[in-house]
C-alpha cells in the first residue's frame, strides 16, 4: 500500500492545474472510460492526463481530467470527484508510467517506462474527444517505436 500512496501522490502532483476545490466546478462533465496498454500489457498504475486543446475559461475547471490505470488497463477520468468524467472537448492525452522498483527494502516509483513523447501535451500522439454523453474511448496502445 505505501507504493500506491507514493504513486498516487506523484500522480496528483503531476496533474498540473490542480489547486481549486472540486466544489467550484462550473462546467458539466461526462463519463469517460478507456484503456491503456504498453507493449501489449496493461499499463497498471500509469497516470493519464487529458489536456484540453482549448484552454478553459478561468474558474471553469479546477484541474485537467486525470486517472490512474487499473490492473486490467482500464481507467475512468476524474475532473472534480472520483470517476466523474471530463468536460466536452478535444484533448491531447499524456501518459506516464513509473513502474515500482526496489530501493533497499522499499518499493519506490521508478523511471517513466513510456517514451518521453507521451509525457508532454505538445508531443503526444494520443488524442481524444469527449462528447455530451458517456464516452467509451478506443484503447491507447503505446509501443516503444
Amino acid at each position: 500500500m505505501p507504493v500506491r500512496a507514493a504513486l498516487g501522490a506523484f500522480a496528483m502532483a503531476a496533474a498540473c492545474g490542480c489547486g481549486e476545490g472540486g466544489a467550484d466546478l462550473k462546467v458539466p462533465v461526462f463519463p469517460v472510460k478507456g484503456k491503456v496498454t504498453f507493449e501489449g500489457e496493461p499499463a497498471a498504475g500509469a497516470f493519464v492526463v487529458f489536456h484540453p486543446k482549448t484552454p478553459p475559461k478561468p474558474g471553469d475547471t479546477p484541474s485537467n481530467p486525470r486517472a490512474t490505470v487499473q490492473p486490467d488497463g482500464t481507467f475512468a477520468l476524474t475532473t472534480s470527484s472520483e470517476g466523474d468524467g471530463a468536460p466536452v472537448g478535444d484533448y491531447a492525452v499524456t501518459v506516464q508510467w513509473m513502474k515500482p522498483v526496489k530501493q533497499g527494502k522499499d518499493l519506490v516509483p521508478g523511471p517513466n517506462v513510456v517514451p518521453k513523447a507521451y509525457a508532454e501535451p505538445s508531443s503526444t500522439p494520443l488524442k481524444a474527444t469527449v462528447a455530451e454523453s458517456e464516452n467509451a474511448l478506443e484503447p491507447f496502445a503505446i509501443t516503444r517505436k
